[in-house]
C-alpha cells in the first residue's frame, strides 16, 4: 500500500473526477469544487495496485479567537472507498503523521455517527465546540446545528486555547 500526498493545484482531472464521483456515491451529492476551491489544500490518497482505497484532505484555515489569529489544517472529505477493510484508519494515521510533521493542529467537522471511528483512529472528539464556530462572509453567521468536532494536536496546543472559555471562534472557511 502506498500513500500519495498531492498539493491541490497539482491534482489531475482524473483525480478530481474520481473524488467528485466518490462524493456523489457517499453523500448523494457533491458540494465541493476541488479544482477551484482546494488549490492550497493537501490531498492524501491511499493506493493499492493502482486503485484508490481512501482519500481525504487538509485545508489551510484561518481562525480568530480571543482577538488572536491562528492557522489550522481543516480535516475534510475523508472517504474510504472500500469500507470495513481498515483503509480509512490507515489514511487517518498518515494524516496524523503529517500534522505532527507540520507542528499544526487538525480540526474537522463530521456527522455524529462517525465520531467513534475518528476516536478509534486516535483523534479527540470535542462535544459542543461546533456551535461556537462562525463563518465570516460579509456578515457574521453562526453555525446553526451541532456537529461532531474531531481534533488532533499536532504540537501547537491550539485546542487548549479554544477550550479556555465559551467565546465564539471565527473562521474564514465555512465547514471545510
Amino acid at each position: 500500500m502506498q500513500t500519495k500526498i498531492i498539493q491541490g493545484h497539482e491534482l489531475t482531472e482524473a483525480q478530481i473526477d474520481f473524488m467528485n464521483n466518490q462524493r456523489l456515491t457517499e453523500y448523494g451529492e457533491n458540494t465541493k469544487d476541488f479544482k477551484k476551491n482546494e488549490r492550497e489544500s493537501v490531498f492524501f490518497f491511499l493506493v493499492e495496485a493502482d486503485s484508490t482505497k481512501a482519500f481525504g484532505l487538509l485545508k489551510p484555515v484561518g481562525i480568530t479567537y480571543a482577538d488572536k489569529s491562528y492557522r489550522v489544517l481543516g480535516i475534510a472529505n475523508i472517504i474510504a472507498v472500500e469500507k470495513g477493510k481498515g483503509y480509512g484508519k490507515v489514511l487517518m494515521q498518515v494524516i496524523k503523521n503529517y500534522l505532527t510533521s507540520q507542528n499544526m493542529s487538525g480540526i474537522g467537522f463530521c456527522d455524529a455517527t462517525v465520531c467513534e471511528f475518528y476516536a478509534k483512529c486516535g483523534y479527540q472528539i470535542i462535544d459542543g465546540l461546533s456551535t461556537r464556530f462562525q463563518y465570516i462572509h460579509g456578515q457574521r453567521e453562526k453555525l446553526d446545528a451541532e456537529r461532531g468536532v474531531i481534533y488532533f494536536d499536532g504540537g501547537d496546543a491550539l485546542i487548549s486555547k479554544l477550550l479556555e472559555n465559551d467565546d465564539l471562534i471565527s473562521t474564514d472557511v465555512p465547514l471545510w
